[in-house]
């Protein structure tokens, strides 16, 4: 539990950084409304169902975190007429899972290091040296 007490309490140090700290360029919004599209889609297959939704939600909140969630409609009709043959489609599900692919290994590696770091010592080891 101190391991996520303490990865909580980073996050919320960290929120008060994003205006400046994490801004990203709107351009980004564009490959970003690409793979929350394509994400939606595979969705609809119900063996693709709950990756694609949490997917869906890593984008989503990453558009949401460089404004309102309205203005994606534009966006989204936009990009969604320049994918119109199966090939872009492809092409952006495999850039958007490999993006996710990588975002989840590195949390996995966070994890790792903060286990490491506050897992009780082992039963007759001697106390860890602060």
């Amino acid at each position: 539990m101190r391991p996520f007490a303490l990865a909580l309490a980073a996050g919320a140090m960290l929120a008060g950084l994003a205006p400046t700290a994490f801004a990203q360029a709107p351009a980004s919004d564009a490959a970003d409304v690409r793979c929350l599209m394509v994400l939606q889609a595979v969705g609809n297959d119900p063996k693709q169902r709950d990756a694609a939704a949490r997917g869906v939600y890593y984008y989503l909140g990453r558009l949401s975190a460089r404004g309102p969630v309205a203005r994606l409609e534009a966006s989204m009709l936009a990009e969604g007429r320049k994918m119109n043959a199966p090939a872009a489609v492809q092409a952006e599900l495999s850039r958007c899972g490999a993006e996710l692919n990588q975002r989840t290994g590195e949390l996995q590696a966070i994890n790792q290091r903060l286990q490491k770091q506050f897992a009780p010592p082992a039963k007759g080891a001697p106390p860890a040296k602060k």
